[in-house]
């Protein structure tokens, strides 16, 4: 039976304390606290770039720069076929064999990277038709990235999966970071433009993308040793897992694929706004899912689902209150970050930041999947909700601009989230635990917050 926390002692603990004790612990519930800081200070990070590129490109440049941010990186997330959970799922069941699985997934990465190229040149003329014909080349252009953002997705699985956090996590921070120094040398030398803004956005990730792929090969070395044997190992993993991660790549993109293709510049800019400032409620989904799949792999099925669901609870619980709070004050937070030009993103903001609660609740549980195995049930699930929203999508926008945007989008995280639910039950033949937050997790996050601290004081 639990003793019950004594809440005077937590609170008689000096804060720097306990701060710091997170922060040199290498636990794996101070890991995600670590990393969902860095998430907040890359949050506000990314929201002080939306804001300048917004006020100095206005709405029909902000689009322009989107396009062309856009394609690189929804492509190689696209290509990834699985790789960087196949990494972390197989290197921790195999540690020995980290090496070759390692090399062979670089391999792997490269060549995924430019097939996904060669896709992305030939394509972008055709569906960046209404943007001019320098929006187009300078989108080919920036397929070159591609290559290199694919290995950087399967650097950063094994970084996890070695429990590098803090590395992992300054590299995230340094690459927003670099962004925004340069776009503050672009606003004071006047040469802000879409094509120079875009060029912030991507050429800093690149020395970083090259370092970290060289320290990792220097650390494992070029071990070609059995590469047919660690090539299968890896795609019969991560082709199970590749429709998930492709699945939940295009439901991240498809609305702004989407309306790339339908609405103007203009309309874009106001869109990539609101998706942009929504995702302000993801940090605490994607700050523990980094953790979790790691941590959750090999454990017995019952402690899977009672760390997911109880993950679940507290991740969700803490994203839809601060959703709320962010609602009520978006009427004076557009126009204030923004501009008065970005008021009527203001309805699909709100929307948007409802979905981005759930998706990022749906998301969690579905690690419960991931690390059980099953991998191919959460890629089915994801492939629903993407066939219900892009036809959604097709419909609505014409018919109600932005807002039948939002409806689409919120639709399709509702329903995934619900065939999430019927899955846990079904296909994992077990209860469904409780869904809303309760005492007994209030207390286990206060006693983990206690054992830490007294652990770093023995």
């Amino acid at each position: 039976m639990q003793q019950p926390v004594d809440l005077k002692i937590i609170r008689s603990k000096p804060l720097l304390g306990i701060i710091k004790s997170f922060y040199s612990s290498k636990g794996h519930m101070a890991s995600s606290i670590k990393t969902m800081f860095f998430s907040v200070l890359i949050l506000l990070i990314n929201m002080l770039t939306g804001i300048l590129t917004a006020r100095f490109l206005g709405p029909s440049g902000r689009g322009e720069q989107a396009a062309m941010v856009l394609w690189s990186q929804f492509l190689a997330f696209s290509f990834t076929f699985g790789i960087p959970s196949a990494i972390i799922y197989n290197v921790k069941k195999n540690i020995k064999d980290s090496a070759k699985l390692y090399t062979t997934a670089v391999l792997m990465g490269l060549m995924a990277g430019v097939l996904a190229l060669i896709v992305g040149v030939l394509i972008l003329p055709y569906w960046l038709g209404t943007y001019s014909h320098s929006v187009v080349v300078f989108s080919q252009w920036s397929m070159l990235l591609v290559p290199l953002i694919v290995l950087s997705q399967i650097n950063n699985a094994m970084m996890q999966v070695r429990g590098e956090y803090k590395l992992f996590n300054r590299l995230r921070f340094l690459i927003p970071l670099s962004t925004l120094i340069i776009l503050g040398i672009l606003i004071v030398t006047q040469m802000m433009t879409p094509f120079t803004s875009a060029v912030a956005y991507l050429a800093p990730a690149l020395p970083f993308y090259v370092w970290t792929t060289a320290r990792l090969l220097k650390q494992y070395r070029f071990e070609i040793k059995d590469a047919w044997q660690s090539f299968r190992t890896l795609i019969r993993y991560g082709i199970g897992s590749y429709g998930n991660d492709l699945m939940g790549n295009v439901s991240y993109y498809i609305d702004q694929i989407v309306i790339v293709g339908l609405l103007n510049p203009a309309e874009l800019g106001l869109y990539a706004v609101a998706v942009s400032l929504s995702r302000v409620v993801n940090i605490f989904s994607t700050s523990i899912i980094v953790v979790l799949f790691p941590k959750a792999s090999g454990l017995p099925k019952d402690q899977v689902v009672e760390m997911t669901f109880r993950v679940y609870r507290l991740s969700t619980c803490i994203a839809l209150f601060c959703s709320l709070c962010i609602m009520l004050v978006a009427p004076l937070i557009m126009p204030l970050l923004y501009g008065s030009d970005f008021k009527e993103a203001i309805s699909v903001f709100r929307m948007l930041l409802l979905e981005v609660s759930i998706s990022g609740g749906t998301m969690v549980l579905a690690q419960a999947f991931m690390a059980l195995g099953k991998p191919k049930i959460v890629t089915i699930l994801q492939g629903i909700g993407l066939l219900i929203v892009i036809p959604l999508l097709m419909f609505l926008i014409p018919k109600f601009g932005l807002f039948g945007a939002g409806i689409a989008i919120l639709s399709s995280g509702v329903l995934r989230f619900l065939f999430i639910l019927i899955n846990v039950k079904f296909t994992l033949k077990t209860k469904l635990p409780k869904l809303f937050i309760n005492k007994e997790d209030i207390r286990w996050l206060l006693k983990a917050i206690s054992a830490n601290k007294s652990k770093q004081s023995d």
